[in-house]
């Protein structure tokens, strides 16, 4: 199990979980406690997977960053301030952390796609240019053709919906992105062209992303930093390095780490030294080839 990172070390972070805490149906005879004494800090410019198995907490955390879910106990912190300071701008919040759900139908709304991506400029009192730059590039970002930018979203495929609602929230001009499963159900192409869109509007703009996924490959692949949730707790956050180190404590929770990862650790385990990078079939090789320079393989 890691300790959460930066202690003795300066850190910016975007966003921040102080003693969180959640319950629902409180004070009911259905009460469940789904968080408990969260502390975490999101690192403002980086990508930072959050995983765990289903019933983890994941959900219940994402629904907190942006104020859909209010912390029955401890602060959310964007920027350092508390965004429930005051509640009657909570939808303010929601302009600077957009957050792109599971199931993307539910998002979509205006008659064509650019009008759908568009909408989040409008009614920030953009210009219609500003707003066309906006959907331009939101539209580039994600692989949109052009071709699909009048029709009606809701005659779209699924993975096509998706890629209209991350280019929305994109276009919104958020400093965080949290995207919960953006490539759920795609094929490995479709599935490389969102990530990789992703990674690039983020690293251009300076973003903070969350990405949610039950991919672990994901989390190694786009990933600078993981946070790894079990039972309503914090079970992991660090580096990508630092918390795929554990493949074995990861598997014990129920995690399907990377294939590479577990041959790996099944390599370790029968004497080989390996050292490195051991979640990447790159890393794992020249673990593997340094070995053999030095004569321990």
């Amino acid at each position: 199990m890691h300790s959460p990172r930066c202690w003795g070390v300066m850190c910016v972070y975007k966003l921040e979980l102080k003693g969180i805490s959640y319950l629902y149906s409180k004070n009911t005879p259905f009460e469940k406690l789904a968080l408990s004494e969260i502390n975490l800090g999101f690192e403002e410019g980086k990508i930072t997977g959050l995983i765990g198995h289903t019933g983890s907490g994941k959900s219940t955390l994402v629904n907190l960053l942006n104020g859909l879910y209010r912390p029955t106990e401890g602060t959310v912190l964007l920027d350092g301030k508390d965004i429930w300071e005051n509640p009657k701008q909570i939808a303010k919040i929601r302009t600077q952390v957009g957050l792109v759900m599971q199931y993307p139908e539910y998002q979509l709304f205006d008659e064509t796609v650019r009008a759908d991506i568009g909408f989040a400029p409008r009614n920030l009192g953009l210009s219609p240019e500003e707003v066309e730059r906006r959907v331009s590039e939101a539209v580039a970002f994600t692989g949109i053709p052009d071709a699909l930018l009048d029709r009606s979203p809701f005659e779209l495929s699924g993975g096509q919906k998706r890629r209209v609602a991350i280019a929305g929230v994109m276009a919104m001009g958020a400093g965080v992105l949290v995207l919960d499963e953006p490539a759920a159900g795609l094929d490995p192409r479709g599935r490389r062209e969102i990530l990789d869109g992703v990674r690039a509007y983020a690293r251009k703009n300076g973003l903070t992303v969350i990405l949610v996924s039950h991919s672990m490959e994901d989390m190694a692949l786009y990933c600078d930093n993981v946070i790894v949730m079990n039972r309503g707790r914090v079970y992991a956050s660090g580096t990508v390095d630092e918390v795929f180190s554990d493949a074995d404590g990861l598997m014990e929770i129920g995690l399907n780490v990377p294939m590479v990862a577990r041959i790996a650790a099944a390599l370790r385990k029968k004497g080989f030294p390996l050292e490195g990078t051991l979640y990447t079939v790159e890393g794992v090789k020249d673990a593997i080839l340094r070995l053999g320079k030095e004569g321990r393989a």
